[in-house]
């Protein structure tokens, strides 16, 4: 019999069309129909109908559970239930539906559950933990054509997919799923998914710096709507390359031998790393990560690129990882074999760098040596604009929540700080010696480090990092280098420089100033003062804060016209030091060294060993080779000596890039077990300390609960008790085998030996900005 009639020409069912189509899955599809019966009876249990109530009890009459069913306990099995005799359930269900629905909202549900069917194949490839990229991709795509990112679908379920796709390819952290699926929506997932890469059959994630360059942008797209501050803040173009490609990498290359290289010594991976760098550059890529490499620049054009580590354990809620891992800046420029090329070289460095000292010495202090570390990498296009053959953002920087140092008892710890540069963001992030980038406080902005015109002139950013897209090649250039090639002229150059004036610094009116004549220096006067960038950068803080429900530490760039988000990770925050008051009358002779400078709260007691470097035995050594050795004597006595019992003081600047008669070259592994790191300036030398605040140096003194404190030992009112550093024993030869030379230059002083059963306190009172080292009697 037919299900249709025809009346005056027009054809008409003779039966409600839900009846119809149902009738149809029925002969069809015996499971569909099931799964939409089970849908049909909690639909109508979820609308209180009291017959579909009474139809569960006769399918399952063990839901009223009797005194002699509880009397068992909630250990015995509950009854299994009547049989689920399709025909007949099927017939009620829908005859009770048929009662308390109207015809068209029946048809509706009926229709909108067979296209939930379609998109089920979704799921069930998610299900499947290790699913192959294709296969994720596949179903991805037949997803979306489908209308499935059109957000349709119920709550629970469109929850129930975001976070199987967000577990799938960003992050298995419970912390960051229960952030993401709030902001992260499948309408998202369809726009960025196509740019994915990774082995075809693979099953590797984005890793942690993609997966938070992901998530803050889904932040402050949702945010914008209700910030007017956010509109003009952007996210460069990106590429993610999923974690497993660095196994396949090894695979395809053999290089399997240093795939447990981690569990040797610190001075053993120190010595092969450079090998094993120099093997990852010279192995091979399978055509398959060729052609995608291929495809990458084909969509980038002639732009200039970064290459960014981006491992599973990078940018966590547990360890940030910060600078122990490689980025890479490339021009991106000649044929596109040489670009190609050059691609490939960069990402197997970076692959390398899973394995370097630094990292692997990380691993071991936050126990996570074991986990088995993959490595993704995050391709982004670099913010800028071309400038004669040069490259570079106009300025860019980082920004975290919490200022864990002030330069001023004024400021808060939720003020945060801005550390800014003009050009690539390299120079706030990374130490230099011979150069000091600009620091602000988005709380306090009025209260700047500098407050003279003469400390303003004197501390402040000479170079820039920039691109030469000529040479191809990552470069430091002058102030007047850049102002010279760019004709006395870039986008927001008027709001970066101030002109000198004699005594006086005043502000260009606009770009059109005349800067290759003037004196200019930098200061981001007219940045801070005339536009709301400080305004725009602290709302996102507290945007992204709220959202991740802590501080967070965000870098960022700007062609001088919009900002862009670069990178976002939870902050690293410093234990929370209660305010020490400092001890009054001490003996003149106990007292080791003060301090009135840039005071951070805190206590250090119990110290045994002081690690001195003496600035004039530093600056006479004649080679960059005696210098480099100064660090290698501080790595073995950080390894040796006692974790937390002693404390690092040298001269200038430790750790940084750039000149090393500046400050001892050390990295991260070589001071990690140091209570204290202080730098201290003497006026006769260039030795001056650097507020590192935001750098990934300062950083790792965060993690690794390491207290910073400045000296000026030559400035009115401060002490530096000589008759301790130069006439207490040096105990060096004792731990460390070197030249009689290095004893002039490294003083490992044991406070003992200075004042018997004598221990070292230093106390630090940052509301007063006072801080003091004693010798006292335990």
């Amino acid at each position: 019999m037919s299900d249709y009639i025809v009346k005056e020409n027009r054809v008409f069912p003779k039966k409600p069309e839900w009846k119809i189509v149902l009738d149809h899955i029925i002969f069809q599809d015996q499971s569909m129909t099931y799964r939409i019966c089970r849908k049909m009876i909690i639909h109508l249990e979820r609308m209180r109908v009291s017959e579909i109530h009474f139809l569960i009890q006769e399918l399952n009459p063990g839901i009223i559970r009797n005194d002699e069913v509880l009397s068992n306990g909630h250990n015995w099995p509950s009854p299994k239930g009547n049989p689920f005799i399709a025909n007949e359930v099927i017939a009620n269900v829908f005859d009770i539906a048929d009662k308390y629905i109207p015809d068209d909202e029946i048809t509706n549900l009926i229709t909108l559950w067979i296209h939930k069917e379609k998109l089920r194949n979704l799921s069930k490839v998610l299900d499947r933990r290790n699913a192959p990229l294709n296969d994720v991709v596949d179903a991805l795509k037949k997803y979306f054509e489908l209308g499935g990112s059109r957000e349709f679908t119920s709550e629970d379920e469109r929850i129930g997919v975001r976070v199987s796709i967000i577990t799938r390819f960003l992050s298995e952290n419970l912390r960051y799923i229960n952030i993401s699926k709030n902001f992260i929506t499948l309408l998202a997932i369809e726009k960025i998914f196509n740019r994915f890469i990774g082995p075809s059959y693979g099953a590797g994630k984005v890793g942690g710096k993609s997966a938070g360059m992901i998530l803050a942008n889904e932040i402050l797209k949702f945010k914008k709507q209700s910030n007017p501050k956010l509109k003009n803040v952007y996210t460069p173009k990106s590429w993610f390359l999923t974690s497993d490609g660095i196994l396949e990498f090894i695979n395809y290359n053999a290089l399997d031998e240093f795939a447990f290289s981690k569990y040797q010594s610190l001075d053993e991976i120190k010595i092969e790393y450079p090998f094993l760098e120099y093997v990852f550059k010279q192995s091979h890529f399978t055509p398959e990560a060729i052609f995608s490499f291929s495809q990458i620049l084909e969509d980038i054009k002639l732009s200039p690129i970064v290459v960014r580590s981006s491992s599973l354990l990078e940018d966590s809620f547990e360890a940030s990882f910060t600078g122990k891992y490689k980025s890479l800046f490339l021009s991106n420029t000649g044929t596109k074999s040489e670009r190609l090329s050059a691609l490939m070289d960069a990402i197997a460095e970076v692959y390398a760098s899973a394995f370097n000292p630094d990292a692997i010495e990380y691993r071991k202090k936050n126990n996570l040596i074991d986990f088995r570390e993959e490595m993704g990498i995050l391709i982004q296009e670099v913010v800028g604009n071309k400038i004669g053959k040069y490259f570079m953002p106009s300025y860019a920087g980082v920004a975290l929540s919490h200022n864990e140092f002030r330069w001023s008892n004024r400021i808060k710890r939720e003020d945060g700080v801005i550390r800014i540069v003009a050009g690539l963001g390299t120079r706030a992030v990374d130490r230099t010696m011979d150069d000091y980038p600009i620091l602000i406080s988005p709380g306090k902005p009025d209260i700047r480090v500098n407050h003279t015109v003469k400390d303003a002139i004197k501390y402040t950013q000479r170079y820039l990092d920039v691109i030469n897209l000529e040479s191809k090649s990552f470069e430091n250039i002058t102030v007047e280098e850049l102002i010279n090639e760019g004709g006395g002229t870039f986008p927001a150059i008027e709001k970066i420089f101030s002109f000198i004036k004699g005594n006086m610094l005043t502000e260009p009116i606009s770009m059109l100033a005349d800067f290759q004549k003037e004196e200019p220096i930098i200061t981001f006067n007219n940045l801070i003062q005339k536009t709301d960038f400080i305004s725009q950068i602290r709302e996102i803080l507290l945007e992204l804060s709220e959202a991740y429900s802590g501080p967070v530490d965000i870098e960022f760039a700007s062609d001088g016209e919009k900002l862009y988000l670069l990178q976002c990770r939870p902050q690293s925050q410093a234990e929370i030091d209660e305010i020490v008051s400092l001890p009054a009358n001490i003996p003149d002779e106990n007292k080791i060294f003060t301090a009135n400078k840039f005071i951070s709260n805190g206590l250090v007691d119990n110290i045994d060993f002081v690690v001195y470097v003496d600035h004039n035995g530093y600056s006479q050594l004649e080679s960059e080779e005696e210098m480099r050795h100064v660090g290698k004597i501080v790595s073995k006595l950080n390894y040796m000596l006692p974790d937390k019992k002693f404390i690092l003081i040298g001269p200038g600047r430790w750790g940084s890039k750039g000149d090393i008669k500046l400050g001892v070259p050390i990295n991260y592994s070589d001071i990690n077990k140091t209570a204290i790191l202080v730098e201290y300036a003497k006026k006769k030398s260039d030795y001056v300390p650097e507020l590192s605040f935001g750098t990934h140096f300062f950083q790792d003194l965060v993690e690794a609960n390491i207290k910073y404190l400045p000296l000026y030992p030559d400035e009115k009112d401060n002490i530096f008790n000589t008759k301790f550093f130069n006439d207490t024993p040096n105990s060096l030869s004792n731990f460390v085998d070197c030249e009689d030379k290095y004893l002039d230059v490294v003083k490992l002083i044991q406070v003992n030996y200075f004042m018997k059963n004598g221990k070292l306190m230093v106390y630090m009172n940052g509301e007063n900005s006072e801080a003091i080292g004693i010798v006292k009697l335990i």
